[in-house]
């Protein structure tokens, strides 16, 4: 699996969402108006208003933010178009953590790694497997390049390990992830 794409947003549009993810925190629900009314804060001049693009298509791009990311739903309530607050818009702390990107990986993927991992037999240095492993699991980006450091640095470590009872060969790839996990940028399904 690869990662998610999401939708971008400029610092403006970024700030508006916040805005709006507060909003459906405390409220659970609001309307289309509402919406506006938040998108826009009405507290600003009408001529401020438009200077930076067309409504529908800065709307659209924040909407689809946070369809994206989980943190709300569009329901039709009575004939009325309401947006409604996911379980994840509710329960995380902040706007940083609930719009965190990560990336996904698979019990499969992380299997293929492993048996590429015993085929190799330590046959292979760690700067030439670690990138063919990152590969394997569906990386790409900032994690991939954290993925491979981390690779690189725990075969150094293992090097030096002096202990008579070695780990079995399947911890080369599962420590990684392990650590990739707790670090928040990694996500096994």
């Amino acid at each position: 699996m690869t990662q998610k794409t999401y939708q971008k947003l400029q610092d403006k549009n970024l700030a508006k969402a916040k805005r709006i993810y507060e909003y459906l925190k405390f409220h659970k629900c609001m309307s289309e108006n509402t919406f506006a009314a938040l998108y826009y804060g009405y507290e600003t001049e009408f001529n401020k208003i438009y200077q930076n693009g067309s409504y529908s298509n800065l709307v659209k791009t924040t909407k689809q933010f946070l369809y994206d990311h989980g943190l709300m739903e569009f329901e039709l309530i009575n004939n009325l178009r309401m947006y409604v607050a996911t379980q994840k818009c509710v329960r995380t702390k902040n706007f940083e953590n609930a719009t965190k990107e990560y990336q996904v990986t698979s019990d499969e993927l992380i299997d293929k790694a492993i048996e590429y991992i015993k085929l190799n037999n330590g046959g292979v240095p760690a700067e030439f497997e670690g990138p063919i492993v990152a590969n394997m699991l569906g990386l790409t980006g900032k994690v991939w390049k954290f993925f491979v450091d981390t690779y690189n640095y725990q075969e150094e470590w293992n090097d030096q390990l002096t202990t008579p009872y070695g780990l079995p060969i399947k911890y080369k790839v599962i420590g990684v992830v392990m650590t990739m996990m707790s670090a928040g940028v990694l996500k096994k399904i």
